[in-house]
């Protein structure tokens, strides 16, 4: 009886009728549109092959990655090459019709064929759709380093949190990192208006667009992360937040010209941190919410209250005045 179950099912599941030309063509519609609105919105690969997983079931995670970066299968099969290459191995040469019967579950790849799709998409094995992951983690530690949230990059449910963190916020908010498009859209500048109009300071410190220090950064980043001109820079981020800030004296922007390794953002008593890495957009970074008392903690709000200390004496102390660090108020 049970083999008989197995045979009725494997048959039914032959039987399911394949997805058409039309319906691919659609679905490869429907995936550059999702990858256009990402992008706008600053989310991560991880995210964008989420959303595209969620919204077209017909689409397996294989393929999904390769929309998630806005490759075709001939981008895929250069880039397999070229790692191969750089790896001190000859060069594959797997053709478009292999990948698509791995993108289609029609055929399985082989474990160093998987491996290097690992790394092509920089994730792990089960993420791509070969296996599961099945390691646990041991969470007290995290406790004790005050860890009290984290996302694996920019997504929709980081910006949620970011944003109900800043509607609750009662004492303080403060920002520091490179800017991102996120403040400059007209409900976020909504909100902080909302809240200096409740008497809340918020602080905001930006790179200046014009630094070295900001040239300098963007030479290891991807170039579509970059906001290449300081005009557009100035344009799309700085000039919305200049106005608001003359709109409400609460609202405080700031520019620096240092490097930095990742962002922070004080809300309250809570330090949500991103990391920022080489050939990565920022927001592919993961963020990590500290909260208590903990060392952690105390150590992402003393960047905070140095930052505050610059931008609020009159004269840059030493030893930061003899490496010309500076921080002043945003005057456009």
């Amino acid at each position: 009886m049970s083999t008989a179950l197995v045979v009725n099912t494997y048959d039914v599941e032959r039987q399911m009728p394949k997805v058409t030309l039309e319906r691919r063509r659609s679905i490869d519609r429907e995936a550059k549109a999702l990858l256009h609105e990402s992008l706008r919105l600053g989310l991560a690969a991880e995210e964008t092959v989420d959303r595209i997983l969620r919204r077209m079931p017909e689409v397996k995670p294989l393929e999904a990655w390769r929309f998630a970066n806005g490759w075709t299968r001939g981008e895929v099969s250069a880039r397999l090459d070229a790692l191969y290459r750089s790896a001190g191995l000859a060069p594959p040469g797997i053709d478009q019709a292999t990948i698509c019967r791995w993108e289609h579950d029609e055929r399985r790849p082989s474990d160093e064929r998987i491996e290097f799709l690992c790394r092509l998409y920089r994730t792990r094995p089960d993420r791509l759709g070969f296996g599961v992951d099945h390691s646990m983690a041991d969470t007290n530690h995290l406790q004790r380093v005050g860890i009290i949230d984290a996302y694996p990059y920019t997504s929709e449910a980081s910006e949620s949190d970011l944003i109900r963190r800043i509607t609750e916020a009662r004492k303080r908010i403060n920002m520091f990192g490179l800017t991102r498009n996120f403040y400059g859209r007209d409900s976020i500048l909504t909100l902080f208006g909302q809240k200096a109009t409740q008497g809340i300071p918020i602080q905001i410190f930006v790179m200046d667009p014009t630094c070295e220090s900001r040239r300098d950064r963007y030479r290891i980043e991807p170039a579509e992360a970059a906001m290449e001109d300081p005009d557009r820079y100035i344009r799309e981020i700085l000039r919305p937040l200049h106005k608001s800030m003359q709109k409400y004296p609460q609202l405080k922007v700031f520019l620096y010209n240092f490097p930095c390794s990742f962002a922070i953002e004080e809300i309250d008593d809570v330090c949500r941190v991103m990391l920022y890495g080489h050939g990565k957009r920022g927001t592919q970074g993961p963020i990590i919410t500290f909260g208590g008392e903990t060392s952690a903690h105390n150590y992402f709000v003393d960047q905070i209250r140095w930052m505050e200390r610059l931008a609020h004496e009159a004269v840059i102390p030493e030893p930061w005045a003899s490496k010309n660090i500076s921080v002043r108020l945003l005057d456009l």
